[in-house]
């Protein structure tokens, strides 16, 4: 009888083995639905479009954007990781559903674990701006004033934990600064008061800063990243100006639940990264100022638990999180 049980599990088993394969081949073969947990419009939902266009061409079924925002990204994220994993759910998502939400939003209810990450797909740099009115040209600056009037020196941020807020926090950790925290919702407003002076500092996304600065109705002091930008030729990396580990991106990839097949994560990966070194589609991530990335499954995972660790640190250093 244990033989016989042994024999028939074994069946069992190869024939799943054999099925998987099989499966994976025969995917897509009905539209495949695509997250997005922002509005239309916005910039991941721009950069979103042309790669599920593409993703509908070469796998030959329609490729559907939803766009479910709300509840700080998590709404988008929580159908996704609730979703079957049978690659007809997919997301593209930003550092917040797979990075910040988890640690510091309390109505998340997931984990980044319950992801199935596929690709990173493209990044823009983080900036530091200044209001022309403070006077500051260089971080040194931004220091020396925020020391001698702590009280009266404040940097904007879309929202508490977000991205802008934790980058600020990150800031006054590694200066030994006190800068007040100004929240506002969303980047309009927090651009429109540093503008006009009422806040001194923004860590903003590249995509608004940069037409501002090109304006010049604010002054970007430096590029939280480890390489100068197209757009902005003149100003200093952050290691240039003396913080090399304070880097920090905007960045949008691709993931499905967790539990996903990998012959259609592989499978994935592969049409995407493919698409991430055409020429005409670089042209557009240009032009909303971003480059893209690529890589492996596992260097979006590795890019995920890394950045995870970094916030976590950040926000427990300034009482957010324990």
């Amino acid at each position: 009888m244990q033989m016989h049980a042994l024999a028939v599990l074994a069946t069992i088993a190869t024939g799943l083995a054999a099925a998987l394969p099989a499966y994976a081949q025969d995917w897509p073969n009905r539209p495949v639905k695509v997250i997005v947990p922002f509005p239309p419009g916005g910039p991941t939902d721009v950069l979103a479009r042309p790669v599920v266009e593409h993703l509908s061409k070469v796998l030959g079924q329609p490729f559907l954007i939803d766009n479910r925002a709300g509840g700080g990204t998590t709404i988008g994220a929580q159908a996704v990781i609730k979703a079957d994993p049978d690659g007809y759910t997919l997301f593209i998502g930003t550092n917040t559903p797979f990075a910040l939400a988890p640690i510091f939003n309390p109505n998340a209810g997931y984990t980044a674990s319950q992801f199935a990450p596929i690709i990173m797909m493209a990044e823009s740099p983080m900036v530091m701006a200044a209001s022309l009115k403070s006077g500051a040209k260089t971080p040194a600056d931004v220091i020396a004033a925020a020391q001698k009037t702590p009280d009266g020196y404040s940097y904007a941020s879309v929202g508490t934990t977000s991205t802008t807020h934790l980058l600020g926090e990150w800031f006054n950790q590694v200066a030994k600064l006190k800068m007040a925290h100004v929240p506002y919702r969303g980047s309009a407003p927090a651009m429109n008061d540093l503008v006009g002076g009422q806040v001194q500092v923004f860590f903003d996304v590249s995509t608004s800063a940069v037409p501002q600065f090109e304006a010049k109705t604010i002054n970007v002091l430096m590029v939280l990243h480890n390489r100068r930008w197209a757009q902005m030729p003149g100003v200093p990396t952050s290691a240039e100006a003396g913080y090399p580990d304070f880097v920090g991106t905007f960045w949008a990839a691709l993931a499905g639940p967790a539990g996903t097949p990998k012959a259609i994560v592989d499978r994935l990966n592969k049409e995407v990264g493919a698409y991430l070194k055409d020429p005409e589609f670089v042209k557009r991530l240009d032009a909303i100022m971003f480059s893209p990335v690529g890589g492996s499954p596992e260097v979006l995972s590795t890019r995920i638990t890394q950045e995870a660790a970094i916030w976590l640190k950040v926000g427990q250093n300034a009482g957010i999180v324990k």
